[in-house]
């Protein structure tokens, strides 16, 4: 929804706003694939918005328990850069309307360790897990868009950082034990222990190289 009202907004611009100096990139890195829309305001000041999205599937292991993950990436962003030496090189300024995430589920063939209990497979079912983060993330960065040298076509490239927050995160399983109050605080201390391993995504390095077309 939130990705429908920008676009409409952009699209409800009036015409003058579009015959200057206006930029579309393509870009990719930490934050996912994206496309952004820039405008110039001046030769020091710009405003961007973009969307990001993508997902990769991999393996791995927390707490001794196989899990099969998916990170997601899917966000929009609005900002704004200073070319402080009318350059292009810039700093940047922004909100991340975020919706990053990862996904995972194991089904133990074994028994598995819970908190501080071993449990077996029939008991465990299907392990679900999800991590979110806050959903208005703040941006800063650096960057250069060497399209602004008065070309048609030109490269980007940003380095920075997104405070997205502490981790949030959910397991539950789909065995007998079920509703159990003693396997639910398993799976509580196994969400805190999780949560911990994740701590350091709270404040995300992130750089991204973009193509961007100038017209």
């Amino acid at each position: 929804m939130v990705r429908g009202i920008a676009l409409a907004g952009i699209c409800l611009l009036p015409a003058a706003a579009w015959a200057g100096d206006n930029a579309i990139g393509i870009k990719a890195g930490a934050l996912g694939l994206g496309v952004e829309y820039t405008r110039n305001l001046s030769d020091r000041w710009a405003i961007r918005g973009g969307i990001n999205g993508s997902q990769v599937g991999f393996d791995g292991v927390e707490s001794g328990i196989d899990y099969q993950f998916d990170f997601v990436w899917d966000s929009l962003a609005v900002g704004v850069d200073l070319h402080p030496f009318k350059s292009p090189f810039r700093l940047s300024a922004g909100i991340l309307h975020n919706n990053n995430g990862l996904n995972g589920d194991s089904r133990p063939t074994s028994n598995v360790t819970i908190g501080n209990t071993s449990y077996t497979p029939t008991q465990v079912g299907l392990l679900t897990t999800t991590v979110s983060f806050k959903e208005t993330a703040p941006f800063l960065g650096l960057g250069w868009d060497w399209s602004r040298k008065k070309k048609h076509f030109g490269m980007s490239f940003d380095i920075g950082v997104l405070d997205q927050g502490s981790p949030r995160v959910a397991l539950s399983g789909s065995g007998t034990l079920l509703g159990n109050p003693s396997f639910q605080q398993d799976i509580a201390n196994e969400e805190a222990q999780l949560r911990d391993s994740l701590s350091d995504l709270d404040l995300l390095p992130y750089a991204t190289v973009g193509f961007v077309i100038r017209f």
